[in-house]
């Protein structure tokens, strides 16, 4: 009878071993699915939260084309409006309208717009063209005169080099580069950018200069002079006499 007894508790206890290992198992079975899933769902949600995200962005994008459309569109016409102005027999009304299509446009739109211009048959508008042009390249002109006396080096020597190339022979690049000189403006120069500018002058195509901007040059020359220089500056006036004087004798 005590055997019997003790193998019902020998079975008992296996059976119960056995019933906390499978319990076990299928515990740590269900831990990792459970896991697994919600790595999964985690990833799902993350990847749906970028989905969300990317077309948040797009849309964003497409609502700033679409303003951006908008915007050009009213630029347009109102440079449509202005287009009967370039044919006015007022020559102030006239500049102050080409001046005006210059802000509205960017330089790309302006050189498309007047390069449309010329080709018409109203010698007005092909007039009022090349006027245009010319305030494209007298605005790029101004720009390259006042990066000289720029507080970079490396954009000083760029904006003297495209001079020297694009515009040496420019009568108005001349003009705006004699006008750092004048009493009110050249103590705004730096060294750097008075020796640039004069640097410049001496190496414009001599055709270029008018009798009004040899008077200007003599006079920024004085007015420098007026200063006290170093021997790179009195270097840079004398290459410039140089070329009056040679324009003087001519």
């Amino acid at each position: 009878m005590a055997d019997a007894n003790e193998q019902s508790q020998s079975t008992s206890t296996s059976l119960a071993q056995r019933f906390g290992f499978w319990v076990g198992t299928i515990g740590s079975l269900i831990t990792i699915v459970l896991t697994v899933w919600n790595t999964h769902t985690k990833n799902e949600i993350d990847r749906r939260e970028a989905d969300l995200k990317g077309l948040e962005v797009q849309l964003k994008q497409r609502a700033t084309s679409v303003e951006e459309s908008k915007e050009r569109v009213e630029r347009y016409k109102w440079v449509l409006s202005l287009l009967p102005s370039l044919t006015d027999a007022d020559v102030t009304k006239r500049n102050f309208s080409i001046a005006l299509v210059r802000l509205a446009l960017t330089r790309q739109e302006a050189e498309q717009l007047f390069s449309g211009l010329q080709l018409s048959s109203n010698q007005e508008l092909r007039r009022a063209a090349q006027q245009g042009f010319e305030s494209i390249e007298t605005q790029e002109i101004t720009r390259l005169v006042l990066q000289i006396n720029a507080n970079s080096a490396d954009e000083r020597k760029r904006a003297v080099a495209t001079l020297e190339r694009e515009y040496s022979s420019s009568p108005a690049s001349i003009s705006l580069v004699l006008d750092l000189y004048k009493p009110n403006r050249i103590s705004t120069l730096s060294p750097s950018g008075l020796i640039n500018g004069l640097y410049f002058l001496s190496v414009t195509d001599p055709q270029a200069w008018t009798s009004t901007s040899v008077k200007a040059a003599r006079d920024a020359i004085a007015e420098i002079s007026k200063q006290k220089v170093g021997p790179q500056t009195r270097a840079a006036i004398e290459k410039l006499e140089q070329l009056l004087n040679s324009l003087e004798t001519s």
